[in-house]
Formats: structure tokens, C-alpha cells, sequence
């Protein structure tokens, strides 16, 4: 028996025109294997989520109005065979009405004496303005020169001068309380009628380059910023700050309006931010600790940069220590070091330890600028703190880590029948003698039927243990020999129900990838995935990996295991259950990949996918998105 709509958080609008409460449309299906198709629903809803049960139906759909805020309901399914399936979330009533705005249809002024400048606020571009919720003398006001910058202004007017003659497109921006915004698009004429103030002349600057990452991929979608100003002691001292989003990996960065007869200085610095945790696994601490003992010492200082997380500028077991506790969730980002770190190439990245050869800026002189200047060939490297292989996936690709080329290991531990309140210890072990360098795990425990007590067999710092999860991992640089006849761990676990621990135990990959790394063999074969595996010690015939990248637009991937020649099936449904696309693969044993073209599917957002081979299912969510 499993749930076929996604069971997930939702976000209604309260009433249009209303301030206090919403409509919301929920319901869950479900599918039974049992002999009737029969199916019972019912449900209990939590209005604002403060642990008390406020209404309970046996309906199969909920359709009311429910006030503004956060609640959760709880669906529960049962079929004729006694099976009983059961989803928790929250659904959310918010306003999802901006302001209404309506803006008049432009203004001209002439340019005010001596300054030859004018100035506007946004109230005079705004003929009405209203909102549902919030007050009139309590909605923001916003405006910028149309192409200045993205989101909400910052300021309320704006200024032009002799050199912005004629017409000028504006945008004029509102928010309310709850953080929604409205913009009208506007216009001013700049006039001139004496000719008084003369455009004084000035210049435009580029700067053109590319960025990658140390291990040489396009670097997608980063930041320049550049500060450019007037060098000490000028007649008429200026400062500007540009900022630019680079969405490919060579860019152009334009500095425009600047006035001729300066000296300047300009300094172009790359920010990106990501996931601390995207592309850092136990494997970079491998890596790092294969380099602290000299068994496989970094090539480039690159790595070095990225393994020092504590930003001491050397490679020690405490930058092992604070990668640990980011991989354990110990840690939501490093304390000492960004996600990235964006910086100039290094002329012989090969010194290893040349921490001080890496320079995060150019400087630029301008010495008596009176022309346009055109500089190229300014190049930038990313380095991703933590990920010393340089794995981190770029702008939704699969990145280096998300591919396994070797077949599956078996972690296994004894499908144990728990008695409602009993407490047991469950061993854990690899199905095989292998010598490992590490291996990374996350365990799931289903809240309604076990809760972990206890670990040993690892040291305290190798991982943390709460009552329904587990993040656990080892690594160690010379290697340590595993045999299926001596458990990795024991974890203790109590029995809130009663039934068989594999209906209550699972990986919990979106927390951490479950994979291992082997010993002396090449570096693609190292890494191996982990499958969980209940009882005897028989391999399964396929396995099934989540669906890369996903979300997706154009393209997502399925990687399938399979010990022999075979078919793979593929089902894609819409939240409705109503089928999209299914497709069949007959595909050879190994590791396999099957590609799913995102233009084949008839709607975007949250699908669901079923893919099997064999007696092996498996199933999840699937989120498509525009280009």
C-alpha cells in the first residue's frame, strides 16, 4: 500500500478582498495491492499547529475555509486487508494579494538651477493605491531607473541630471505587510528648454573574462562586484559600486558614466552562493586525510584552499574535524569559511601549500581616463570549501558525485520482529570483505513504530543520533579492513509498535548520500553505493537511485543497478494520479542511466514517478521547472 499524491506542505491564498482566512483544497490517494481496491480515508487537522487536535473526518477530501497561519493534518488510509498508510504536513493560509497600484502616465520636468538636476519620489508617479490587509500609511514605497537592479528598491525617489535629457524609464514599486509587491512601469522627460546644463563627457569600461572551478568546469551563475573610485586627493572625488549577476561562465562587466580627466582606481571582486553542503562527502575527508599522512598528497593548492575550512592556511585534522560536523548536520555552514570562494588563477598551482599565492581581486589603475578602455582576459577560479575533488554540482548539472560507476554493497542488519515497548540491538555490517577507506550514511526511523536509544562502535564525533534519525561516517587515509562477521555498529533501538524493524528502517538519502569508498582501486570505482538490506544476505537484482537533477527543466536521469540483462519500467503521474508518460527500457546489467526529456511531459511542477524492474519498486516526487 503506498500514497500516489505527494502528501507534502501547502500554501493557500486567504479570500479575495479578505484579511482573516482562505479556502483550502486538500485530499491524498492511495493504492492497495490487497484483493478489494477498497480504500478508507480519514484525517485530523491541527489548526496553528500547536499540538491539538481540532477537527477529525473520516472524508476523503477536505474543502472548507480555514483561518490566516500554519496547520497541519495528519491523513491516515486503511484498506481491507488491514493495511494502514499515514502522511503529516502543514498547509499554510497567507495573503497572496499584493497592493493594487495604479500609476499616472508619466511627468515631464526641466532640470532644476544651478545643480542641473531633478528629483522625483514615488507618491507623485502613484494615482491610487490600496491593499486588503495592510494600512495605506504603512505600505512601502519604492523607486529606481528602469534596469537598476532587481526586487524592491531601496530608496523611495531618485535623481537625474544633465546628462539623462529626454526620456527616462522608471519603475515605481509598492510592498504591503506581508511582504507582497506590485510596480508600475513609468516614465519622466527630462527637459532642457534654455540649454543651460551641457552633458559633461565620460566613459564606459569593460572588463572581459571567464570563470571555472579548479577542476575545470564552467563556473554558472556568480557575482561580480566592483568598487571604482577617484584616487586620494582628486578635484571631485567619486566612488561608484557596481554589481553584476554572471548567468554563464565568460561574462562582460560594464562600467558606464564615468567622467573623463580622473585618476581611478577600480576593484573587481566574484561571490557565489550554494549550499554549503553541495558536493562535500566523506570522501573529501579521504582525501584529506590520504594528503595530512603523504599517501596521496593534493596536486594543486587549490584543494589546499578548499580543505582549509578554518581558514588557517594549512591542511590539519581540525579542518577534518569541521568538515565532519557539516557532514553530520553538526553544522549548517562553515563558522570560518564561505560556501565559495572565488579567486584569480595561480600561476603554479602545483605548490601545494602557496597559500598566500591566491588573490581574490583585480585592481585596475585608470591614470587620466579620457577615453573608453576595453580590458580582457580578466579569469576567475571557484573553489567550493569542503569538496577537495571538486564535485559541486553547477546550476542544477549532474555534477562528478552523482554517478557511480561500480555496482552496489550491501549494508545489512537482521530483520528483527519488535514487540510493542521492547528494546533491542541491532547489528550492522557490510555483506563482504572489503578494505575501505570511509563510507557516509543517514538512517530514517518511521516515528510511529521504533526510536533510536543508542549507538556504539563508533567514536562520539563520527556521528549524531537523534530519535528518529541517524547521520553517521568514517574515514581514514590508510584504509581499515571490514568483514561481513564483525558489525560496523550496534544502534539500539525501542519498539513503539509492534512489527518488523525493515517496515520501520530506511536510508535517508536527501540527508546524506549512503555510499562507501574502497581501497586501492582507481578513483572512478572507489565510490559505491550503499544499499540497506533486511535478513539474508542475498543481492538484490536492481536497484534504484533518485532521479538527476531533479528539479529539472530540459533533461533528469535515473540510474538503475541491475545483476542481469532486463526491463525497466518508468511511470510519471500528476498529482491526480493521472498518467503522463510511461515508458519501458530493456536495458543490460551494471549500472545504467535512463534519460527523461522534460519536453515529453504536458505540465510543470511537483509530479510523482513509479519505476520498476523485476519484484523491485520504487517511487517519488519529481519537480519539473521553466528554463
Amino acid at each position: 500500500m503506498s500514497w500516489i499524491t505527494d502528501c507534502s506542505d501547502k500554501t493557500f491564498c486567504q479570500t479575495f478582498g479578505g484579511c482573516s482566512g482562505g479556502k483550502a483544497f486538500m485530499t491524498e490517494k492511495a493504492v492497495t495491492n490487497c484483493g478489494s481496491p477498497n480504500i478508507n480515508y480519514s484525517y485530523r487537522i491541527d489548526l496553528n499547529n500547536d499540538n491539538v487536535v481540532d477537527i477529525q473526518s473520516s472524508a476523503d477530501t477536505v474543502d472548507a475555509t480555514f483561518q490566516v497561519g500554519t496547520h497541519r493534518i495528519t491523513w491516515r488510509a486503511t484498506d481491507n486487508c488491514g493495511n494502514l498508510l499515514q502522511c503529516t504536513y502543514l498547509f499554510q493560509v497567507k495573503d497572496c494579494q499584493p497592493p493594487s497600484l495604479l500609476c499616472i502616465n508619466g511627468l515631464t520636468q526641466s532640470l532644476d538651477q544651478p545643480d542641473c538636476t531633478i528629483g522625483f519620489t514615488a507618491s507623485q508617479f502613484i494615482l491610487t493605491l490600496n491593499d486588503n490587509c495592510t494600512p495605506l500609511n504603512q505600505i512601502e514605497l519604492g523607486i529606481r531607473k528602469a534596469g537598476d537592479g532587481m526586487g524592491f528598491p531601496e530608496q523611495d525617489s531618485i535623481h537625474f541630471d544633465q546628462c539623462e535629457k529626454g526620456f527616462n524609464n522608471i519603475e515605481v514599486w509598492v510592498r504591503d505587510g506581508d511582504g507582497l509587491t506590485n510596480v508600475c512601469t513609468n516614465y519622466v522627460l527630462i527637459q532642457d528648454s534654455n540649454e543651460d546644463c551641457i552633458c559633461n563627457n565620460d566613459a564606459d569600461v569593460h572588463w572581459n573574462g571567464c570563470a571555472r572551478t579548479f577542476s575545470n568546469q564552467q563556473l554558472n551563475t556568480f557575482r561580480l562586484n566592483t568598487r571604482l573610485e577617484t584616487l586620494p586627493n582628486a578635484a571631485n572625488p567619486l566612488v561608484k559600486n557596481y554589481s553584476q549577476m554572471v548567468e554563464d561562465s565568460c561574462y562582460t562587466l560594464h562600467l558606464n558614466g564615468i567622467p573623463f580627466g580622473n585618476d581611478y582606481r577600480a576593484v573587481v571582486r566574484g561571490e557565489r552562493k550554494l549550499g554549503p553542503l553541495v558536493g562535500v562527502t566523506t570522501f573529501d575527508l579521504v582525501l584529506t586525510s590520504k594528503h595530512i599522512l603523504a599517501l596521496e598528497p593534493f596536486t594543486s593548492v587549490y584543494q589546499s584552499v578548499a580543505a582549509d575550512v578554518n581558514q588557517s592556511k594549512s591542511v590539519t585534522t581540525f579542518d577534518i574535524v569541521e568538515t565532519r560536523k557539516l557532514i553530520l548536520g553538526i553544522y549548517d555552514t562553515f563558522p570560518l569559511a564561505p560556501a565559495w570562494r572565488i579567486t584569480r588563477p595561480v600561476a603554479n598551482p602545483s605548490q601545494v601549500a602557496n597559500f598566500n599565492a591566491l588573490v581574490d581581486t583585480y585592481q585596475v589603475f585608470l591614470p587620466n581616463l579620457i577615453d573608453d578602455v576595453n580590458f580582457q582576459g580578466l579569469q576567475f577560479i571557484g573553489i567550493k570549501y569542503g569538496d577537495v575533488n571538486g564535485s559541486a554540482m553547477l546550476q542544477g548539472e549532474p555534477g562528478a558525485d552523482d554517478r557511480y560507476q561500480a555496482p552496489p554493497i550491501l549494508f545489512q542488519t537482521d530483520d528483527i520482529w519488535l514487540e510493542a515497548g521492547a528494546e533491542v540491538l541491532a547489528p550492522f555490517r557490510f555483506t563482504e570483505n572489503m578494505r575501505l577507506d570511509g563510507w557516509q550514511l543517514a538512517l530514517l526511523a518511521d516515528p510511529d513504530r521504533i526510536q533510536f536509544l543508542e549507538l556504539s562502535g563508533l567514536p562520539p564525533d563520527h556521528f549524531v543520533l537523534h530519535a528518529h534519525s541517524l547521520r553517521a561516517l568514517w574515514a581514514d587515509g590508510a584504509g581499515a579492513s571490514f568483514a561481513p562477521d564483525a558489525p560496523v555498529f550496534y544502534l539500539k533501538i525501542r519498539a513503539i509498535q509492534s512489527g518488523w524493524l525493515s517496515k520501520a528502517l530506511s536510508f535517508d538519502p536527501e540527508k546524506l548520500r549512503p555510499e562507501v569508498y574502497v581501497s586501492e582501486v582507481s578513483l572512478e570505482e572507489s565510490r559505491r553505493p550503499l544499499v540497506l538490506h533486511h535478513g539474508a544476505q542475498e543481492r538484490p537484482q536492481s536497484v534504484f537511485f533518485p532521479p538527476s537533477p531533479n528539479p529539472f527543466s530540459r533533461e533528469t536521469s535515473f540510474d538503475v543497478w541491475m545483476a542481469q540483462d532486463g526491463t525497466v519500467h518508468l511511470e510519471i503521474f500528476d498529482l491526480n494520479g493521472r498518467l503522463l508518460q510511461a515508458d519501458q527500457f530493456e536495458v543490460e546489467a551494471g549500472l545504467q542511466s535512463l534519460r527523461v526529456s522534460g519536453s515529453l511531459l504536458p505540465v510543470q511542477g511537483v509530479l510523482m514517478y513509479r519505476i520498476r524492474a523485476d519484484k523491485s519498486v520504487s517511487s517519488g516526487k519529481l519537480v519539473r521547472v521553466t528554463d
